[in-house]
């Protein structure tokens, strides 16, 4: 009786905790159907802990929002996956290349940013890909100088040649800060 009574009192609760059950299922679902299949299917994880969180907090017993701690996805994303972000982050704006870049030597580069340009890669089966530019470096090779568009993770996505240091800065960005240029 009591039990009817709260789900009658606490609507918004309710539809909260049905969101919560139906993205519960299709996670294990989606665990259940990658195992058999062998393909990975992505599920909706730690969504059902946040909507238990917020549907228990609108309702008349808000400390039953614990409950949503449960969910074994949203410990990993509190205690895992945000402050793996925060470090990468932190490491990312105080990286400065080494003298030499993929053995040769750096001639000038910027400092992090979000995104420098998008660059869109073609891949088979009509597909493609749009790569983040987070920094530029000009490596000296052979007498003449290369811009290496990098992203993130110091994977090179594009390399354009050129005759000077001046002219691989002109073919980067225009809101690109050049580290060697501004200390001269």
């Amino acid at each position: 009786m009591v039990i009817i009574q709260f789900i009658k009192d606490n609507i918004v609760c309710d539809i909260f905790l049905i969101l919560a059950l139906l993205s519960w299922g299709i996670t294990i679902g989606a665990a259940v159907s990658s195992k058999r299949t062998g393909h990975y299917v992505s599920g909706i994880p730690a969504v059902g802990g946040i909507c238990v969180i917020i549907g228990f907090l609108t309702s008349s017993v808000k400390w039953l929002a614990v409950l949503g701690l449960l969910d074994p996805a949203l410990l990993y994303l509190i205690f895992v996956v945000i402050p793996g972000i925060i470090k990468a982050e932190n490491f990312v704006k105080k990286w400065e290349p080494a003298e030499e870049f993929e053995g040769c030597p750096v001639a000038d580069y910027t400092k992090y940013n979000k995104s420098y340009e998008d660059i869109h890669i073609s891949l088979e089966n009509n597909a493609h890909r749009i790569s983040h530019v987070n920094r530029y470096i000009i490596v000296s090779k052979d007498g003449k100088y290369e811009l290496l568009k990098v992203e993130l993770t110091d994977r090179i996505i594009e390399c354009i040649e050129s005759d000077s240091v001046e002219e691989c800065r002109k073919k980067a960005s225009a809101k690109a800060k050049w580290c060697k240029e501004n200390k001269k």
